[in-house]
């Protein structure tokens, strides 16, 4: 089965409907199987917090998303979106969305998870930024439910020493689906992870990282400079590669083939006791 590709837009439509609309264009001419949006209401967001004005500006607004969806389907990717609010369940669920992602920072929200099963027959959790009881217990909640666990590292940009790839590996025994979401710089983590054998890559996508965009006013670490979601995103050459590279990978990965090709019973018989007597 073919590794599914995400092309997460994040907030790199800076509000706007037509830049949303030719992030989709290009995506799925990139070709990935999945776009993902984020369903975050500004109104939302406490007015001391000092990225307020940024969620104003960046917001996907709730009357776009029907259009979205159907124009997604116009050019035959999915549309998935990130849910914040547990009361936004009802809003996505009357949109006939089958799927949902939770982010990093909610999946210690079990009551959520909870909801969200209840609602929708596919889950995908990132677990960035999560200690490993956290993932056991979130594991627990969506026990019997069809859900995938992304790792992924909260660092924006994610250094290439700091992807952590073995995480994935990890995660296995929580989940049968396990997957990618990549915050690194460029291709090189991405490819390395679809050797793996991950059913799920998620990766930021722009048009253009050069494109203005508000800064957040925080930073995890309070070191690394503000960066836009544009700045940690790949761009189209990219994201091709990597759609490519996926394709390429689940070849070489192969069906679990343990017998011989008949290329190699020929070179076998060919040579074997060729340069002297073994048997």
């Amino acid at each position: 089965m073919l590794t599914k590709i995400i092309a997460e837009l994040s907030s790199c439509h800076n509000g706007n409907l037509d830049l949303a609309k030719a992030l989709v264009r290009a995506a799925a001419d990139a070709g990935v199987d999945v776009v993902k949006f984020q369903s975050w209401k500004a109104s939302d967001v406490k007015s001391t917090d000092p990225d307020k004005k940024r969620y104003e500006q960046l917001e996907f607004r709730d009357e776009w998303h029907r259009e979205m969806i159907e124009y997604c389907n116009q050019r035959n990717v999915e549309f998935l979106t990130t849910i914040f609010d547990i009361n936004r369940i009802d809003f996505l669920k009357s949109l006939g969305l089958d799927s949902i992602k939770v982010a990093s920072y909610d999946l210690k929200s079990y009551r959520l998870l909870d909801a969200l099963r209840n609602n929708f027959s596919k889950i995908y959790v990132s677990t960035g930024g999560s200690h490993p009881d956290e993932v056991a217990h979130a594991s627990e909640v969506l026990k019997g439910h069809d859900f995938t666990l992304l790792h992924c590292v909260l660092m924006y940009p994610t250094p290439l020493e700091r992807a952590n790839l073995s995480r994935i590996e990890w995660l296995r025994q929580y989940s049968n689906s396990v997957g990618y979401s990549d915050h690194t710089l460029g291709t090189e983590a991405a490819k390395a992870a679809l050797t793996m054998g991950i059913d799920v890559l998620e990766k930021h996508f722009t048009l253009s990282r050069y494109l203005p965009q508000p800064t957040h006013n925080t930073t995890t670490d309070g070191k690394r400079k503000p960066t836009t979601t544009h700045e940690v995103a790949v761009e189209f050459d990219e994201l091709k590669e990597i759609c490519d590279y996926a394709k390429l990978a689940n070849q070489m990965r192969g069906y679990g083939r343990i017998d011989m090709w008949d290329e190699e019973i020929l070179s076998r018989d060919k040579y074997t006791g060729r340069l002297g007597e073994n048997t």
